[in-house]
């Protein structure tokens, strides 16, 4: 009776969330990065490969489609200048164009399932759509920092739920997952938020801040640990030493390379699962499909992948074009096997397009933009995607909602906020103010009488 009540209840308010969205749009937007880490899925279908669920914020993406829509169809409004000279419009909707053309190939051949392949083609577009949505309803910097402070409180709740599962659960998950949870999953999500709160960190220039973003990556160390993800662990690195390349300050880089150091020589020391899921390289006893590299046998995780980067090769060789279509080449757990099986060459240049713009787009804001909230996000956003492709060679990790989600809202508010400071001066080379360069650990230190005056 009390799972009706509530069940009641949720409908209700879901209802008047979505009333209201229709409204005002961007009170949805400022509800969608809570929805992105927290919404719970719900099951509506069932195809041969895998259950069809829906969540939150597909449903304010419904809306907030149809109130495009209905403006446009209405009163014909429709600000194209929010999208001129959008880079990512081009190489999104060629890797889009190559899904739906690689997959229908797949379907017609007997390799993919329709409604398989139209669910997986259809939230891959979505992701794209989360993009361009956040781009036509933002309309001044309040609605970006709304947005972004949601997703740093959505952050700190996901963290203190991670830090309750460690002595109950195996490996901590994100909320909601259901029977099915994927450590990979909260992994990723954390190498995308710890990487915008380290670029956001590095460039706040107000103590309070600055101590906030220091106490969020601090608690998530020990859920992030527990994922005992060790694609998540690798790519963070990644993203750490990316971060390290791109900014300056001695006394900043001497410490989180000591914190890295500190992390790896500590490896022997660390719980047994923590020890155990590190030292990848031993095979579990008893294993038969060992992989053997050099001398080294892998375990039992890392050598199903081994095993499916070999089986690669046959499936390509049968499709190098087009693939097989999205979920043609059966379950893969690997980002670039899944892009060469499913698109092939063709999906391979487009994929490669479409991260060669984010990155150079991202490099760009970083090097060549004196705003210090540009220069934070895109910092933090191009850590983190180099982080997320070094993760994705032991997840799919530009199909999981949780954190592709995300991402591309995070890409969007960065976009967004340039296009509002475009006719600011920007410069090839410029001297930022010394707090910008070498932000301290905590605070800036105060100033000496002699020096304020």
């Amino acid at each position: 009776m009390g799972e009706q009540i509530l069940n009641y209840v949720g409908f209700i308010v879901l209802l008047f969330v979505i009333a209201v969205s229709l409204f005002k749009p961007v009170f949805a937007l400022y509800l969608l990065p809570y929805a992105f880490s927290l919404s719970p899925e719900i099951i509506v279908s069932q195809t041969a490969a895998r259950e069809v669920t829906i969540r939150i914020e597909d449903l304010l993406t419904v809306t907030l489609l149809l109130k495009i829509f209905f403006d446009f169809l209405i009163s014909k409004s429709f600000p194209l200048e929010r999208f001129r000279k959008n880079q990512f419009f081009l190489p999104m909707f060629l890797y889009s164009f190559v899904l739906i053309i690689a997959t229908t190939l797949g379907m017609a051949q007997g390799y993919v399932s329709p409604a398989s392949g139209f669910f997986f083609v259809t939230k891959l577009i979505q992701f794209f759509l989360f993009f361009f949505m956040f781009l036509y309803y933002i309309s001044d910097k309040k609605d970006i920092k709304v947005i972004l402070n949601s997703a740093l409180l959505t952050m700190g709740i996901v963290t203190i739920i991670g830090i309750i599962q460690i002595p109950t659960f195996a490996r901590t998950t994100m909320p909601f997952e259901g029977e099915s949870y994927e450590p990979n999953t909260f992994g990723g999500y954390y190498v995308l938020l710890g990487s915008v709160v380290a670029g956001l960190y590095t460039h706040e220039p107000k103590g309070r801040k600055k101590v906030i973003y220091a106490l969020l990556l601090a608690a998530a160390v020990m859920p992030f640990i527990y994922t005992l993800s060790r694609s998540s662990w690798i790519a963070a690195g990644f993203a750490l030493i990316t971060f390290l390349l791109l900014t300056k300050g001695l006394q900043r880089k001497v410490v989180i390379f000591m914190v890295l150091l500190l992390l790896v020589l500590s490896i022997p020391f660390m719980p047994g699962a923590i020890r155990e899921r590190a030292e990848f390289w031993k095979a579990e006893e008893g294993f038969g499909r060992t992989e053997t590299i050099g001398g080294t046998k892998f375990d039992a995780s890392t050598s199903e992948r081994i095993t499916r980067y070999r089986e690669m090769v046959d499936i390509f060789i049968e499709s190098p074009v087009l693939g097989r279509g999205m979920t043609g080449a059966g379950f893969i757990d690997g980002q670039y096997i899944r892009v060469i099986n499913e698109t092939g060459i063709v999906g391979v240049f487009a994929f490669s397009y479409l991260f060669y713009a984010i990155l150079k787009y991202l490099y760009s804001s970083y090097k060549n933009t004196v705003d210090p909230f540009v220069r934070s996000l895109s910092l933090g956003l191009f850590c983190a995607t180099i982080g997320l492709l070094i993760h994705s060679l032991g997840a799919s990790t530009f199909l999981l909602v949780r954190v592709t989600e995300p991402y591309m809202m995070f890409l969007a508010l960065l976009v967004g906020y340039d296009r509002m400071t475009e006719g600011e001066e920007k410069v090839e080379s410029h001297t930022v103010n010394q707090i910008y360069i070498y932000p301290y650990l905590i605070t800036a230190p105060v100033k000496s009488r002699a020096e304020r005056t």
